[in-house]
């Protein structure tokens, strides 16, 4: 082999295979990389189609360029293309790493559950969520009063999942005696309430008759006829009565006013 074509095959090799390409190349280009963990992944740069990997570093203008990867089975639900969008300087050497999402809809039974990927809330059921990868992604649903779920979602064969969550019995019958003791101590406060509301009704009417009591009796000690001395005297007692009568309602209306406000907070 001569020294000239030596020379030509070492170049050669340098250019496609140099991790860093501006030493070789103008320093008014930009270079970027896409490495995959497949082969045979269709690479677009600003809506182009450039190849499909693997492929050797690519000159690009300086500026801000759209790279996508896409999916090999894209064409299924699911299955998401890789798009990123980089800012690439001249001189600038990037290496880039696609991977792909993938979607899940996510339906519980019953609905509303929150939904944690690795920690973090993202939504309640129904909902459809985009993981990086089925291994590394922790799936958990959970909802008051039933047991939490946890996914595996690699045991699943279809993207559409409908997870029936088991009720937590002992969660739940404790949760239902709570609700259940909140609506009496919300029913007694009503009645205290009311109590309260009548106690100052049968107070106002025993002034009242107080009042008109007194003033028929009065005017009893002043009537001339034995007729008028009479009425006068039976309406003062039949309005005293009614003060009396009132007066006994504004005690008990107190009475079960405090009974039921302690069965309110009890």
């Amino acid at each position: 082999m001569s020294l000239r074509l030596a020379r030509t095959l070492l170049i050669l090799f340098l250019i496609l295979f140099n991790p860093i390409p501006n030493l070789l190349h103008s320093q008014d280009f930009g270079y970027v990389k896409i490495e995959t963990d497949s082969a045979g992944i269709e690479i677009l740069i600003d809506g182009k189609l450039i190849g499909m990997t693997p492929l050797p570093f690519i000159a690009l203008q300086p500026g801000i360029h759209q790279i996508a990867a896409l999916h090999p089975q894209r064409f299924l639900w699911g299955n998401l293309d890789w798009l990123q969008t980089v800012q690439i300087a001249a001189g600038d050497s990037i290496i880039l790493k696609p991977s792909f999402k993938i979607l899940f809809s996510l339906q519980s039974k019953p609905f509303g559950a929150e939904i944690y990927i690795n920690g973090e809330f993202q939504g309640t059921t129904p909902l459809t969520i985009a993981i990086e990868s089925k291994d590394s992604s922790s799936v958990i649903l959970k909802k008051e009063g039933y047991n939490d779920q946890f996914l595996n979602l690699n045991q699943f064969q279809t993207n559409h999942l409908q997870i029936p969550l088991v009720r937590n019995n002992q969660l739940f019958d404790f949760k239902q005696v709570e609700e259940n003791e909140q609506k009496k101590q919300s029913h007694y406060r009503k009645l205290t309430y009311g109590m309260w509301g009548l106690s100052v009704l049968t107070g106002l009417a025993t002034v009242y008759f107080k009042d008109q009591a007194d003033e028929k009796y009065r005017q009893y000690l002043v009537a001339s006829s034995l007729r008028d001395m009479n009425k006068l005297f039976n309406d003062s007692r039949r309005f005293d009565q009614y003060s009396n009568i009132s007066l006994g309602a504004v005690q008990g209306c107190f009475v079960l006013s405090f009974y039921f406000l302690i069965k309110s907070v009890k």
